[in-house]
């Protein structure tokens, strides 16, 4: 297959419909053997946030990995190389890729996602536990479908896209355990897309009222 510069018109990615994964947990596309976080997906290529480390790349280079849409399943994929920036690499097919159907429907639930968590309010919550004499939480808000915490001094961040879990530890006796996606860092703070079915109803009003007993007015 002849290759053509990403920049041309057929291959533009403005041109065509993408599955972008903006505040929201990234696919996982494993290229030779490296996890790595896609930022948006398309007929025409995609873009991968950043550029997996241990090797080097170069542009034109053809390459092959194994896609994992947020939906669901798996897809073979042989691209090559059409750019390399700071940010990371942008992948132009070149033999098997995601079927246009497949694409779709990841734009699909990834809008479906992101209106459910504009729709799911944050509850802020207070550095100093109420009524703990002074303990501390690295929580800083959490929500039906999601929370943000800050890293300990020596703790290290996790990366973007990758799946972590962890114990949202009240007292001694009040353990909720939770998984999800990293989905953004910044500042020494984690944010974390929850796993279905994140926090229900019944776990949100327990949180209100170990760190709210009072009713105390919120941020």
């Amino acid at each position: 297959m002849s290759r053509v510069r990403w920049s041309e018109p057929q291959l533009d990615r403005r041109a065509v419909p993408r599955a972008e994964y903006r505040r929201t947990a990234p696919a996982l596309l494993e290229l030779e053997g490296y996890p790595c976080a896609v930022r948006d997906l398309g007929t025409s290529g995609l873009r991968i946030e950043p550029a997996p480390a241990g090797r080097a790349w170069e542009e034109g280079q053809r390459v092959t990995g194994v896609l994992h849409p947020r939906t669901g399943g798996r897809v073979i994929l042989e691209a090559w190389i059409g750019r390399i920036d700071r940010a990371g690499l942008a992948l132009v097919p070149d033999g098997h890729w995601p079927l246009a159907e497949t694409i779709e429907a990841e734009r699909a639930a990834l809008r479906q996602w992101r209106h459910e968590r504009r729709g799911a309010p944050r509850l802020p919550l207070p550095s100093h536990l109420a009524g703990s004499n002074g303990a501390r939480t690295p929580l800083r808000d959490v929500s039906a479908t999601g929370l943000r915490y800050a890293l300990a001094p020596s703790e290290r961040a996790p990366e973007t896209g990758s799946h972590v879990a962890g114990e949202l530890r009240l007292d001694a006796e009040t353990v909720i355990p939770v998984r999800g996606t990293v989905v953004r860092q910044g500042a020494r703070e984690i944010a974390v897309a929850l796993d279905p079915p994140g926090l229900t109803p019944d776990i949100l009003a327990v949180l209100r009222q170990r760190f709210f007993p009072e009713g105390a007015a919120r941020r």
